[in-house]
C-alpha cells in the first residue's frame, strides 16, 4: 500500500535535471529554497527537501538535492485586492 498522503504529488526528474544522483527521482517535495539560487551551467538551480519515493510507493528516505529551476513549478503570487 501506498504511504504518499492524499493530495501531495511526487515529482519527477530525469538524472540531468538534479545534481547528485544516478538515475530518475520521485520526489515528494516539502520545500523549495527559492532564495537560494545556485548558478550551474548558466541556469539556476534550487535545493528542495523533501522524501524520495519508489515507482510502486514506498518511501525510500528524506533527501535534498538541487534541482533546475526551469523543471519546478513557480510559487504562486498573490493578487492585489481590488
Amino acid at each position: 500500500m501506498p504511504v504518499t498522503a492524499p493530495g501531495r504529488r511526487v515529482s519527477h526528474f530525469a538524472e540531468e535535471d538534479y545534481l547528485y544522483g544516478a538515475g530518475p527521482l520521485m520526489i515528494r517535495i516539502e520545500r523549495v529554497d527559492w532564495s537560494e539560487p545556485t548558478t550551474y551551467d548558466g541556469e539556476n538551480w534550487f535545493p528542495i527537501e523533501g522524501v524520495e519515493m519508489t515507482a510502486d510507493g514506498r518511501e525510500v528516505g528524506r533527501r535534498e538535492v538541487l534541482v533546475r529551476g526551469r523543471r519546478l513549478a513557480q510559487p504562486r503570487r498573490s493578487s492585489p485586492a481590488g
